[in-house]
């Protein structure tokens, strides 16, 4: 087993975040279905942890509710600190985190901003992202700090390796692969909504 799989994910805590989200802006099960183009059922599931939901499904939902991506990372018990460094620092050991199909987004914030994300990145090897095409407002700056990456965005490849950085506009229709077949690829990125 690999070490991002070692540590279970937690499709409950996203299906949570999704009902609540949905709740607290008075949308229906129906209403949402319809933004995800997906099934009541299906969203249902979600709901209930019985199914996790696709990047592209978490990045539309994320457009709907006018929330950043780090929303859906649980912060439960993660940050034990007590006074003002809890407001501060995230120690290393103690990052909230999210695990979903060979990625795992690690909230480098003591808090979560609905302005700004600030994210550490691991791709499996092999793993490739969704074609994210949800129009939102802001930019993704990030920085290659192990491996490579295949970056498209509106279909236009780059590839990067370590060291190198990007920016785009999250207008863009944007998805990335890590191309190696033995080795991770680590990226630090910032998600900047206006």
């Amino acid at each position: 087993m690999s070490k991002l799989n070692a540590t279970p994910s937690t499709p409950d805590h996203v299906g949570k975040t999704l009902r609540e989200l949905r709740r607290s802006r008075r949308i229906t099960i129906q209403q949402l279905a319809n933004g995800l183009n997906r099934s009541t059922g299906y969203i249902s599931q979600l709901e209930r942890g019985l199914s996790q939901p696709t990047l592209k499904d978490l990045y539309a939902a994320c457009t709907i509710f006018g929330v950043p991506m780090s929303w859906f990372v649980d912060l439960a018990d993660k940050q034990p600190e007590a006074g003002r460094e809890k407001d501060l620092i995230v120690r290393g050991v103690h990052r909230r985190f999210m695990l979903h199909r060979g990625a795992r987004t690690e909230l480098l914030t003591p808090e979560l901003d609905s302005d700004v994300e600030f994210m550490l990145s691991t791709f499996e090897p092999g793993l490739e992202t969704e074609p994210k095409n949800v129009p939102t407002t802001g930019a993704e700056y990030g920085y290659i700090l192990k491996g490579q990456l295949e970056l498209w965005v509106d279909e236009e490849k780059f590839d990067l390796f370590e060291g190198d950085s990007y920016r785009f506009d999250r207008s863009s229709t944007y998805r990335s692969r890590n191309p190696s077949k033995t080795e991770p690829t680590i990226i630090i990125w910032v998600g900047v909504y206006k």
